[in-house]
């Protein structure tokens, strides 16, 4: 058996050693060079992205800051502010409720089903109310209407609750009105009442 061998030229030497040099490179270009830079470009992404939510954060807590201090003005002239409780405040909203009723003749509560779009939650309500005489029943319209819960009156209706004719004036009266309380989601806890989120829809 004839083993043949051959010595590499110069020239073959020189390329050899460019192609050895090459492959390096190359090798160091996909294992190293590439994975570094790219992840370098992803930080640099990342590091924007996070500086664009530190100023929407900071943006954020400076208008609260704002309200907060309008709202310490106001009170401080005493002036009568409503808050959105954290969902979910419906004990505080039906003690409330108790509360202003006490003094009627009797009433009727109903909750209808929560609604919810983005942090608000809806918690619509129709009551029902008899009371001695006009000025009780408009009492209790004040007192809901200026609730320290944000609270909106829809529709009332007043009418006399017995045989008379001067509804000012003298005589039991019934209401029946619709109302809404407003809550938050922002501190609050989901639970399984809590409607999905019609924001997006």
């Amino acid at each position: 058996m004839k083993i043949i061998t051959r010595e590499f030229t110069q020239r073959e030497r020189a390329l050899l050693l460019v192609l050895s040099v090459l492959l390096l490179v190359l090798v160091y270009y996909l294992l190293v060079e590439a994975p570094v830079t790219s992840g370098i470009a992803a930080a640099k992404i990342e590091e924007e992205t996070l500086k664009q939510q530190v100023a929407i954060v900071n943006a954020r807590l400076e208008d609260i800051g704002k309200m907060e201090q309008e709202l310490e003005e106001a009170e401080a002239q005493g002036k009568l502010l409503s808050r959105m409780p954290s969902y979910s405040g419906e004990k505080k909203e039906v003690d409330f409720l108790h509360e202003i009723l006490a003094g009627t003749l009797d009433y009727y509560i109903g909750f209808d089903n929560l609604t919810r779009e983005g942090d608000q939650v809806r918690r619509n309500f129709s009551l029902q109310y008899k009371c001695s005489d006009y000025q009780a029943a408009e009492e209790v319209m004040r007192r809901l209407e200026q609730s320290r819960i944000r609270c909106l009156i829809g529709d009332v209706a007043i009418t006399p609750a017995g045989d008379f004719s001067d509804i000012v004036h003298q005589g039991p009266v019934q209401v029946n009105c619709t109302a809404t309380f407003y809550e938050t989601m922002q501190g609050g806890t989901p639970d399984r009442k809590l409607p999905e989120d019609t924001a997006n829809e």
